[in-house]
């Protein structure tokens, strides 16, 4: 199953750089007003290499790479390793939660085998612009995210020693602290090694990339007479955790719609009472209350000072405004009867129009989707629960896929903690 090796990781060095000022979300969440804000922080900041603001993004990327190594801004660990990574942060009540995994380097192993698991299906564009970057830079400089499912608990054991020692980075960063120690103990390598030999790994986030450096990989193969499968370009860096972890959050993403002609918030709301049961209440945080209390087939509707709980009353019931060949597996989802059903067929909205987001976008905090829609800037919303891991896990084992923005796994992983070169 999954292969997961240490790496020789490239990291900042500290003693010449301030470590909060350099690092970064994934590019792929960075807002333009981010991305300048970034820039301006340091101008060794990370988001020069994952998200370039200059005419050619891909060569200015590669040119700060090679000038901050032989400035010594990056050094290259001496031998390789892999990296035990706490994030801790503190959610809606007010609890301490920590998340715990290790990053390694995941051998790229097509989707169809069944070792790494998709969930969400991808879309050429950002694929295309990962695949530039890979090219230039050779290199990885954010984690894939990937769950592995052990109920033993096993890895934990090495971990809880590990992290009793002194971290070689701890950071806060938008709230959430990251602490990260290197794990070259033959010992505990092989044995991280071994567990992960008959695991499945399920991409939470960065499907995209995982696609790209198959891409990349098949690239380097092609063009390397003495290829062996060993090289550094067959592998891709991946933060693994467990599925049973404590810490492991699924918040939920928001849908809200824009740009509709004639859109009437009214006239939705009376099409949705035909096939929903619709239950109106007089303020936002009444219906996040109530959303939150349904497990199965709900949402939250709003428009302009007004806010509905919609949801079936029987699951049989959703199953009757599904596609028929769509799998059981994806006919389990919230967000599969709100893609196909009330915007694919109520708002007639298609498949492609969906993918490029012409009418409709998503947000992932709830209050800042009720004041999108109370403020104008959107027509409507619809808010969401979170999809249970167990519904993840069982559409990926089955081989299908979720709609986009299916999932949002929180904390994010940080940007600049550790590169994996690929040469």
């Amino acid at each position: 199953m999954a292969n997961i090796t240490p790496f020789t990781g490239i990291r900042y060095n500290q003693s010449k750089v301030e470590l909060k000022k350099v690092i970064a979300p994934p590019y792929d969440v960075i807002s333009p007003d981010q991305q300048n804000a970034y820039y301006e922080e340091s101008p060794y900041n990370v988001v020069r290499l994952i998200l370039g603001r200059e005419e050619d993004r891909y060569a200015s990327a590669a040119q700060h790479l090679k000038k901050w190594l032989g400035e010594e801004i990056l050094v290259r660990d001496d031998t390789p390793a892999l990296y035990m990574l706490a994030q801790t942060f503190t959610d809606a009540d007010g609890s301490s939660i920590t998340r715990k995994g290790f990053i390694g380097a995941c051998e790229l192993v097509k989707l169809d085998k069944g070792v790494v698991l998709p969930h969400e299906k991808t879309l050429s564009k950002p694929k295309a612009d990962r695949f530039n970057l890979m090219k230039a830079t050779q290199a990885n400089f954010s984690q894939i995210f990937g769950l592995y499912a052990d109920s033993d608990h096993k890895i934990d054991e090495v971990a809880g020693n590990i992290i009793k020692q002194t971290p070689i980075v701890d950071v806060d960063f938008e709230g959430v602290n990251n602490k990260i120690w290197r794990v070259d103990r033959n010992e505990d390598v092989a044995f991280i090694e071994q567990v992960m030999k008959d695991k499945q790994i399920l991409i939470a986030d960065g499907h995209h990339r995982y696609e790209t450096a198959l891409a990349y990989r098949d690239l380097r193969k092609n063009e390397n007479p003495d290829h062996t499968g060993k090289e550094p370009y067959n592998y891709v860096m991946m933060f693994c955790t467990n599925m049973y972890d404590p810490g492991l959050v699924i918040y939920p993403t928001h849908r809200v719609l824009h740009s509709l002609q004639n859109f009437d918030g009214a006239i939705l709301l009376n099409e949705l009472k035909k096939y929903y049961a619709v239950e109106s209440l007089g303020s936002a945080g009444e219906l996040r209350k109530k959303l939150a209390a349904i497990q199965r087939y709900a949402f939250g509707y709003v428009y302009t000072g007004s806010y509905h709980l919609v949801y079936v009353k029987q699951p049989e019931e959703a199953q009757e405004l599904l596609p028929d060949d769509m799998p059981p597996e994806v006919k389990a989802l919230d967000v599969a009867l709100l893609h196909s059903h009330i915007i694919g067929k109520v708002l007639d909205i298609s498949v492609e129009a969906q993918e490029q987001k012409l009418y409709f976008d998503y947000i992932k905090d709830f209050v800042e989707t009720v004041k999108a829609v109370e403020s104008g800037k959107v027509q409507a919303a619809f808010l969401m629960n979170p999809t249970p891991i167990d519904q993840v896990r069982s559409v990926a084992e089955a081989g299908h896929t979720m709609p986009q923005k299916s999932t949002y796994f929180f904390p994010k992983l940080v940007s600049g903690l550790v590169f994996n070169p690929l040469w």
